[in-house]
């Protein structure tokens, strides 16, 4: 099921989205059949991946994956596996991700996380071929896989729930999140080319809605000399006298050939307009694995959208005008702590989380139902939140829908009434929308790494940072890891800090290889600390100080002063219970000197990382 928030916490899986033809493969000793989504018989289309399935170590099983076409750089290209299907390509590869049947035992029932480890065994000998390819995951860090997915150019990703049993159709359990928009659409007709030898100039596009056929666009390029031929000879037999779209602009119907609705295309686009047009739309093949009357316009699906409406009736507290709703829900169930303890906690740390958060944008985790329900990674408006929650357009990126921000306690309330559990912002104020303002390096260390090893690493970073000219400071960060921020004069950009980010991050890894990785892959992590740099572009986030956490225990993120450190016995050493009395006590601001910080990238610091 599409949708445009990346659900948080390690109940979610994350995966590459790939490119291609999804396939169920069947085992039956040397018997090997695959089928497409719709269930027909595509054994004969993929043959080399039907003989390697040969060599799997079992008598029978089945198997979901996405057939694709595996391109020099690491992605995945539709276009291209349409181009070699039916053939032995060697660039062909069959991304395996889940299991229903092995050797005669039914795996449906058994949650996602079980499924995928006994996968990985029967994908784990060596004598298997590469043109098997189990498709990795990582466990929890969904914004920041997204970001990764993004960052390198890959059409999305597909989010799981881990306890989830397997389930054929759409579902709240399987997400898909988009970095790139493509979708599929019904050809209902072309138009004619006034250039001699070319069949048409344009394809007719729409989708279907109740029955009926909703013109959605034209698409005019992404064709190659084989495509028009093909395409051309494919139109023939489907001609028709009339249009089977419910509506098509006059200008459109103007040297129209109009066609059976009857073929899908497969399309790349920028974004649709209000009315459901496409923005440079270009072809990227037809698919054949999906029937015309399936294809409908998807909608991202928020479940939670209604939850304001349904709750407005019940009566609950006040607080700075902002009437809170199912004030007694439990959010946090092994620390016995409810929505009114999270309003309560905001209310009494207003003034110092505002000075961190106001007015500068926000990315949020919604969990309407506590931590041991679904997480909702949002970053735009929502039906029913409060007008406290105010909004901004921010140029530059896919998404034309104005972004949130809030710039009092009343807003910090809003969050709380929709159920916010974590707030992150993006690095940039209102004033300079587009040159951050602070650089963040998320020291992120494998699970069963000691935290004496994670301490001197941020020790060994804040030196670095420091002979390049930037005093930084230092944030548990409610999790496992810690942050350490450096304020900027805003005066450079995105691409600028970005490279400046990872220009530091491959520094640090070429210098401890045995310590530092900043590949996100979890198999690259074992033993070391991921220094994630990509929360420095444009959309990028980091959890705000003395925002509450949605983990058991209620941790918070909190500034840290450098000798604190030594003494740390955890990486998240305060929560929502106990973070009010450290403030009470402390004597001093922890991040002193902070905003007062002016400092950039010196030339002298360029240098030394390489980037001029």
């Amino acid at each position: 099921m599409l949708d445009d928030e990346v659900p948080t916490g390690r109940n979610w899986l994350h995966e590459v989205k790939y490119d291609g033809y999804r396939i169920l493969a069947r085992k039956a000793g040397d018997d090997i059949t695959l089928f497409s989504r719709s269930g027909l018989d595509w054994t004969v289309r993929f043959p080399a991946i039907a003989e390697v399935l040969k060599t799997l170590p079992c008598d029978n099983a089945l198997i979901d994956g996405e057939m694709a076409f595996l391109l020099p750089d690491g992605l995945t290209d539709f276009k291209s596996l349409q181009e070699h299907i039916d053939t032995r390509h060697p660039s062909i590869r069959y991304f395996v991700f889940d299991l229903l049947f092995l050797d005669g035992k039914d795996w449906r029932k058994k949650p996602l996380l079980e499924r995928r480890a006994r996968l990985a065994e029967l994908l784990s000998d060596e004598d298997i071929s590469n043109w098997l390819v189990y498709a990795d995951y990582v466990q929890g860090s969904g914004p920041e896989f997204f970001a990764q997915a993004r960052a390198a150019g890959l059409e999305g990703i597909m989010s799981k729930r881990a306890d989830a049993p397997y389930r054929s159709g759409r579902s709240r359990d399987w997400l898909k999140i988009k970095c790139n928009q493509r979708d599929e659409f019904v050809v209902g007709g072309y138009s004619r080319s006034e250039v001699r030898g070319k069949p048409f100039s344009s394809l007719l596009l729409g989708t279907f809605a109740d029955g009926k056929l909703i013109y959605a666009g034209k698409v005019g390029t992404g064709f190659d000399g084989s495509d028009f031929r093909n395409l051309a000879k494919t139109f023939k037999p489907l001609e028709r006298q009339t249009s089977a779209f419910e509506e098509v602009p006059r200008e459109e119907r103007k040297d129209a050939v109009w066609l059976e609705p009857k073929l899908v295309a497969q399309i790349a686009f920028t974004e649709k307009t209000r009315d459901g047009r496409l923005r440079h739309p270009s072809f990227q093949g037809l698919r054949d694995d999906k029937k015309a009357r399936e294809v409908h316009s998807e909608q991202s699906e928020d479940e939670e959208t209604g939850m304001a409406k349904a709750s407005a009736k019940q009566d609950g507290p006040v607080l700075d005008g902002i009437r809170l709703t199912n004030p007694d829900k439990i959010y946090y169930p092994d620390a016995g702590l409810t929505k009114i303890d999270v309003a309560r906690y905001y209310e009494s740390i207003a003034p110092d989380i505002l000075a961190y958060v106001a007015k500068r944008p926000i990315s949020l985790v919604r969990c309407p139902d506590g931590i041991q329900g679904q997480h909702f990674f949002q970053r735009h408006a929502m039906k029913g939140m409060s007008e406290a929650i105010k909004q901004i357009p921010i140029a530059g990126g896919e998404s034309k829908k104005p972004y949130l921000y809030i710039d009092n306690e009343k807003g910090l309330l809003g969050l709380v009434q929709i159920g916010t559990l974590e707030i992150h912002d993006w690095g940039v104020s209102l004033k300079h929308i587009d040159k951050p303002d602070r650089i963040v390096f998320d020291l992120d260390p494998d699970e069963d790494l000691p935290l004496p090893m994670l301490k001197a690493a941020a020790i060994e970073v804040r030196d670095f940072l420091s002979d390049l000219g930037l005093k930084s400071f230092l944030r548990s960060t409610g999790g496992k890891g810690l942050h350490l921020v450096a304020p900027l004069t805003p005066k450079e950009g995105w691409p600028e800090v970005k490279a400046f980010a990872k220009a530091v991050a491959d520094a640090l890894v070429s210098a401890r290889p045995d310590r530092y990785t900043a590949n996100p892959l979890k198999r690259t992590r074992i033993g070391k600390i991921f220094v994630d740099y990509l929360r420095n572009q444009r959309g990028g986030s980091s959890i705000v100080n003395y925002s509450t956490r949605a983990k058991p225990g209620a941790p918070v993120a909190c500034p840290l002063r450098w000798d604190e450190l030594k003494g740390l016995k955890s990486a998240a050493p305060y929560s929502l219970k106990t973070l009010p009395t450290r403030l009470r006590k402390l004597k001093g601001d922890p991040w002193e000197g902070f905003f007062s910080t002016r400092q950039s990238f010196t030339a002298k610091a360029r240098k030394a990382l390489g980037i001029g």
